[in-house]
């Protein structure tokens, strides 16, 4: 096992948790959006700021399912396809297979590594009626550009399409006018999975100020019934939280404004010599919750390279998102816009490195010499100078 694990959740004590859980036991009231899951919803209102509607979920891909059934309600009769980047998680193509739908992949914008608007244009005019709608993705957790996502808006809107927005990893990242991420499309999801800066161990949030949709929303993940407890449409489905993973979420929120401070610390720390080294990292990733720290190796030779050498360095890497998913056994026959260039060259070249809340300096230290001891030119003097480099948690 290596040294550096690649994720090392943390969620907070019992005793943290248990505060909160004691109005759960008072009432004897464990699920179905007891007085934790209702307090819970009242603060991340808060948080995220605006009137907004916020539908708590037993995780990030049933709030992905339940959103796009309800969107994909109000699409044209014909929709049978959803446009969606290939460079993401297995998830949100799930979702839309679940729907009875088919993705059709577009490339990625490489200088923000997000859905490319181009692409999305030209794909909406391509299949025309049968679009039911479109999945964008906060890429890594990091806020689109404005520009870039009033360009999905205005497609979307013109085409009279819903957008749907995974912003799985980007609870708590601010755009570019810091504001926090929430506000994108016709409904935004945000997974709270232990692996995720805010974590629950199980759980999501599905944000829209779409008064309709979030009803509809609420319904589905309740089987779908009526005021007077019977199914009022197909698809309902149990995607409900439980009071014990609302009251972990109260706990979390106490203190996850340290947590990110941490957490952009360390991953500024870890960035800046791997910067002067040529990897590569996202436009405004520095604004993100950094559930782990993505960079472009500066060529696939590199990033080899670099995985061989972890192994050995103690060092646990992953490669998100490698292979993309139009590569991958269950989507390879989907459809795909002109040949993914830009998806496939990231996915060549891109590494994922560990954070934790708790990463020491001496750890920091060994992600770095991991990466630069594996590059060609670069040895342990390199290495050395970085150790003693910006230490500023």
């Amino acid at each position: 096992m290596s040294d550096i694990r690649f994720l090392r959740p943390e969620l907070p004590s019992l005793d943290e948790v248990a505060r909160y859980f004691a109005a759960a036991e008072e009432e004897r009231w464990f699920s179905n959006f007891g007085p934790c899951h209702r307090l819970l919803v009242e603060r991340l209102r808060a948080f995220r700021g605006g009137n907004a509607a916020c539908v708590l979920v037993a995780n990030a891909t049933l709030g992905l399912m339940v959103a796009l059934r309800a969107l994909v309600d109000r699409a044209p009769r014909q929709a049978s396809v959803v446009i969606v980047p290939s460079f993401t998680f297995a998830a949100v193509v799930d979702a839309i297979g679940w729907c009875g739908l088919k993705p059709v992949f577009a490339d990625l914008q490489a200088e923000t590594w997000h859905l490319d608007p181009d692409q999305l244009e030209q794909a909406i005019e391509t299949h025309g009626d049968r679009v039911a709608a479109v999945i964008a993705c906060s890429t890594f957790g990091t806020a689109p550009p404005l520009a870039v996502r009033r360009r999905w808006e205005a497609a979307c809107r013109g085409a009279g399409i819903p957008l749907l927005v995974d912003s799985a990893a980007g609870f708590g990242t601010l755009d570019e006018a810091g504001d926090p991420l929430g506000r994108q499309g016709d409904a935004e999801v945000f997974s709270f999975h232990a692996t995720k800066p805010f974590a629950m161990g199980e759980g999501g949030l599905v944000v829209t100020e779409d008064v309709d949709l979030a009803a509809e929303m609420s319904r589905l993940i309740n089987f779908a019934l009526d005021d007077g407890k019977a199914p009022r449409r197909s698809h309902g489905i149990n995607a409900k939280v439980s009071e014990i993973h609302a009251a972990i979420g109260l706990a979390v929120l106490d203190g996850y404004d340290d947590v990110l401070e941490r957490r952009r610390s360390l991953a500024r720390r870890i960035r800046g010599p791997l910067e002067e080294a040529g990897f590569g990292f996202q436009p405004a990733s520095e604004r993100s919750t950094w559930q782990f720290i993505p960079t472009l190796a500066p060529t696939r030779q590199v990033r080899d390279a670099v995985v061989a050498h972890a192994s050995s360095s103690g060092v646990e890497l992953r490669t998100y998102f490698s292979p993309p998913l139009h590569e991958s056994t269950a989507f390879a026959s989907s459809e795909r816009l002109n040949g993914l260039p830009v998806t496939e060259n990231f996915a060549r070249r891109i590494l994922s490195l560990p954070i934790a809340n708790d990463l020491t300096d001496d750890e920091v230290h060994r992600i770095v010499r991991c990466l630069l001891d594996a590059m060609p030119g670069l040895g342990s003097h390199t290495s050395m100078d970085v150790a003693a480099g910006d230490r500023d948690v």
